[in-house]
């Protein structure tokens, strides 16, 4: 169990700068053996555990996202957090590579998105008929004569 003294950073907003990983890094392990994806909603950060949930804002256009920790990272000096390519996207920072943001910790209870579920897979509906003469319906362990 983590505590925020212990961290230090857990209790407070931190403001630096985020990078993200491109692309090619999809189907990696992270730090915590998640494959990374590129459209996940996750994280690299040096002190915050494993799972926890970080609110990221990029304050130049005011885009928020909440990303989970899996990975270590950033190892670059002055970048506070590496993002997942979809949450870069997401933030709108693709096109400069870097960006300042404010990082908090979320404490309320949230479900991230692995994959974003903008185009979700469509569930076909079936129509089931039985006819009550038809033995297909019935299966075959239920169709064997009883033996007294």
């Amino acid at each position: 169990m983590f505590c925020a003294a212990t961290l230090g950073v857990e209790a407070q907003t931190q403001r630096g700068i985020a990078s993200y990983y491109t692309k090619s890094w999809t189907g990696r392990r992270t730090a915590n053996g998640d494959r990374l994806h590129h459209d996940s909603m996750t994280c690299a950060h040096l002190k915050y555990p494993f799972g926890t949930r970080l609110k990221v804002t990029n304050p130049a256009n005011g885009k928020v996202v909440i990303v989970r920790v899996n990975d270590r990272g950033p190892f670059v000096k002055k970048r506070i957090i590496d993002l997942s390519w979809g949450a870069a996207k997401a933030l709108g920072i693709l096109n400069q590579g870097v960006a300042m943001v404010t990082v908090e910790r979320v404490t309320e209870d949230v479900v991230i998105p692995m994959k974003p579920e903008d185009d979700p897979v469509p569930i076909p509906e079936l129509e089931l008929e039985t006819h009550e003469n038809d033995s297909s319906a019935i299966p075959q362990w239920q169709q064997l004569p009883i033996e007294d």
